[in-house]
């Protein structure tokens, strides 16, 4: 589990674990601290640099950036303090969120009022530099998410996800409740967070299994969704995705997300979200790549991280010694789709480390049915700073093209439930705790010798004038003018987008976007496909399929013979016919997909498609496969409606067991959070915890009890596959009893296809003596040097 930036779903800025922690005060000083550890500093404090408050010419000149950027503040306090996320409306001016009573000191008193602002920041004179500061809102507990949406805006506090009406003169109208369970529950770190608007018009949020749009009254509620909310302006609806990130989201001219974990930089999704949910009967989901390394390049010591005490976290020796050396905090990152950048940098994607004080860029590499990624600068980083306390935590493209990044400037980080008595002590040293609750900055990155685009008005401006936009370089202005056109509904704006969408002299990312502005408003039609489909551009073909779900049934045979057509293509088409296939009502749309599985035999992530694809059409799919030599496809095929091997074995337990089981869960899911690493399905979440599913590491009871007390630090293996994630689980030894931690071990040892027997807490009792002097998490060499199996 990790420590983080803020606390209500600011990205795990310091030390991370894998989700095991708890709130329950322990009989240490600090929270954070576990039982056996050795705290010693690595680092001396005369070692290391102090860390007074910058002005902010004093802080730009801590950045070092590499050759052509250029660094520009535009706010700082008075007129921003505690910045943690931001939104621009359609006039460019920016609606800031502002925690402004997270931790003031280190015990974190007073943190729990409702005093969090939502401010509206201008520029009224054009310099580039904001001098207006209207405050919307100013009685929020611990706001954390804010979005626009027709007629004013959405944001989240600790808890409930609410709308805001904005009326003339930025005043305040109906403040109202539209999900009251957004971020309740769970570990006070694992809350959803984003509510980013993405190109199919859903609202999409990290650390969230849940999807949000808004529509017409009048219209039908789409499927597997369901209405929550309504106002005078639009109804809400809800529907299920997969979980996903950590603190903040972003995406591509494509629609595919992008998100981070604690200490995993860039995460990136290779289908659209929800491609493979489409099968109520075998749900799956999208898998998350790693774009590039873990690894982070510091330019000043970083000893203030909540476990630096704990080995392979700071780098030991060298000229480097006491930097950091993965990323153990990564935050709001922000896929970069401005114009103002060279060109090379379009469709990269920016990273902020704030317990490192600084932000990384990498490049996104497309392979067949993955993403990948390198370092943009090898060894280094785009920006870095020797101010420690310089945390950004979120980044925004910007209406001018340039990004904009969100600085907290606020010396403490970490929050009182997981701080450390050795990070007590880096932070009063260096008085980090101090001047906290009036500071924070946000700038403008910049490419120095191009200038900066033109700001937008389009408030005052209408429908149609919206349409042009959608042709704009710059994607903030094309992503802006969609979610305006969709969310107004005016379908006199039609004909004006078709033709954008049809035009020969439109490029293909603009013709996406109006592709998706028609879907949007329910306008899609037998000719924008066939246009589609012709374009010469993989992407667009691909949405043209993807599209043709739209269409009503009397199409289906048309669509139909275009997938026999494109069954053939490449791997990028032949998936996407597998994903629709079994949406389009003709026998040729099943013969288009067992040819696109012919050709494509168990490439990535087709038999998935398949299976998302084949709702209620499985017999009748069957029996044009049955003979075939598609082994792994047939057996994914012969579980759709079946027990899933998630299932539980709870029942298979005594009577006493089963409660155990239960307690298990509620401490799992509550708690102990370690959901928020493993997944609530016990399948993991890269770079932050391994699978449990069927896995060795619980299977063997002594082990994992082991574990549970004292954590663990990787590399491990599990079920054949190497975890080389940097993420260290402190254990439970200190902040949970045996009874609860046996609680636990027994719900995941009967649980994701797991079949073990309970765990008694007199087995805790006894382990917990024989490790009394563990001083560090295990690791797996640990568990190797003794091969003698345990109890089942």
């Amino acid at each position: 589990m990790a420590s983080k930036l803020v606390l209500y779903g600011l990205s795990a800025l310091l030390m991370t674990s894998f989700a095991l922690h708890s709130q329950t005060a322990t009989k240490s000083k600090n929270k954070g601290d576990r039982k056996g550890h050795d705290m010693t500093a690595p680092i001396a404090h005369e070692d290391i640099p102090p860390a007074p408050v910058l002005d902010v010419p004093q802080a730009i000149a801590s950045m070092q950036l590499q050759p052509g950027f250029r660094i520009e503040n535009v706010a700082a306090e008075p007129l921003v303090q505690s910045p943690v996320a931001m939104v621009f409306d359609a006039n460019s001016r920016m609606w800031v969120v502002e925690m402004t009573t997270y931790m003031p000191d280190l015990d974190g008193n007073n943190e729990e009022v409702y005093e969090g602002t939502i401010a509206i920041l201008e520029d009224t004179d054009g310099d580039g530099v904001a001098d207006k500061r209207t405050e919307f809102l100013d009685d929020i507990l611990l706001p954390r998410t804010i979005a626009m949406v027709k007629g004013g805006i959405l944001y989240a506090d600790h808890e409930q996800l609410y709308f805001a009406e904005v009326l003339k003169g930025d005043k305040l109208g109906m403040r109202e409740v539209v999900d009251p369970n957004y971020a309740k529950g769970g570990n006070l770190e694992h809350k959803p967070n984003g509510m980013m608007y993405g190109i199919d018009n859903w609202y999409y949020n990290a650390k969230s299994s849940h999807k949000y749009k808004v529509l017409p009254h009048d219209q039908t509620v789409p499927r597997f969704s369901k209405e929550i909310y309504r106002n005078k302006y639009w109804k809400m609806v809800i529907a299920d995705t997969e979980t996903r990130g950590q603190w903040g989201i972003s995406t591509d001219d494509y629609g595919r997300l992008f998100h981070n974990g604690n200490s995993s930089p860039a995460q990136g999704e290779y289908l659209r979200p929800n491609s493979l949910m489409n099968n109520p009967g075998k749900p799956q989901s999208v898998m998350p790549h790693n774009i590039g390394s873990t690894r982070v390049y510091p330019v000043r010591i970083n000893p203030g991280v909540n476990r630096a005490y704990l080995p392979n976290i700071l780098i030991a020796e060298g000229p480097n010694k006491g930097k950091l050396a993965n990323f153990t905090g990564a935050s709001g990152n922000q896929v970069y789709r401005g114009a103002q950048f060279p060109d090379s940098f379009y469709g990269t994607v920016f990273t902020p480390e704030p317990a490192a004080n600084l932000i990384t860029v990498r490049r996104i590499v497309e392979l067949e049915g993955k993403l990948s990624g390198e370092h943009v600068y090898p060894e280094s980083e785009i920006l870095a700073s020797t101010d420690e306390r310089f945390r950004p935590v979120n980044l925004n493209n910007a209406p001018d093209g340039s990004l904009y990044i969100v600085d907290m400037y606020h010396g403490v980080i970490q929050h009182k439930e997981f701080l450390t008595s050795y990070l007590r002590d880096q932070y009063e040293t260096r008085g980090l705790d101090k001047n906290n609750r009036s500071m924070g900055r946000i700038y403008r990155l910049r490419w120095k010798d191009n200038p900066l685009g033109e700001l937008a008005q389009m408030a005052q401006q209408t429908p149609a004038q919206w349409v042009a936009y959608l042709k704009h370089d710059n994607a903030w202005w094309r992503d802006t003018a969609r979610q305006l056109l969709v969310q107004q509904n005016d379908k006199s704006v039609v004909e004006a987008l078709r033709q954008i969408a049809m035009s020969e002299n439109t490029g293909h990312v603009s013709k996406i976007s109006a592709l998706w502005t028609l879907e949007g408003l329910q306008a899609i039609d037998m000719n924008l496909i066939k246009n589609a489909l012709a374009h010469e551009h993989t992407k667009v073909k691909i949405l043209g399929l993807e599209l043709a779900t739209r269409l009503p049934a009397k199409h289906h045979d048309f669509v139909a013979e275009q997938l026999l057509k494109y069954a053939s293509s490449d791997y990028e088409i032949a998936l996407q016919v597998a994903l629709i296939a079994g949406q389009i009502e003709s026998p040729k749309a099943l013969q288009a997909l067992k040819k696109a599985l012919d050709n494509h035999k168990n490439a990535e992530n087709i038999n998935q498609a398949a299976i998302s694809g084949l709702t209620g059409r499985e017999d009748e799919f069957y029996a044009l496969v049955k003979d075939s030599e598609q082994t792994e496809f047939l057996a994914r095929l012969d579980l759709v409606g079946k027990p899933d091997i998630a299932n539980t074995n709870k029942y298979k337990l005594v009577r006493y067991a089963q409660d155990m089981y239960d307690h298990g869960k509620t401490l799992y899911d509550g708690k102990a959070s370690c959901f928020g690493c493993h997944g609530k399905d016990g399948l993991g979440i890269a770079n932050m915890g391994p699978p449990l599913v069927a896995s060795e590491w619980v299977s063997d009871r002594e082990r994992l009890g082991k574990v549970l007390l004292h954590g663990l630090m990787g590399p491990i293996t599990v079920n054949g596959e190497a975890y080389t994630g940097s993420m260290v689980m402190p254990g439970f030894a200190g902040s949970l009893n045996d009874h609860e931690l046996a609680a636990i071990a027994t719900y995941v040892r009967n649980n994701w296809g797991n079949a073990g027997f309970q765990v008694h807490g007199e087995e805790f009792a006894e382990w917990r003596e024989n490790t009394r002097d563990r001083q560090v998490p295990y690791t797996q060499e640990d568990f190797e040097e003794s091969k003698a199996p345990s109890a089942p």
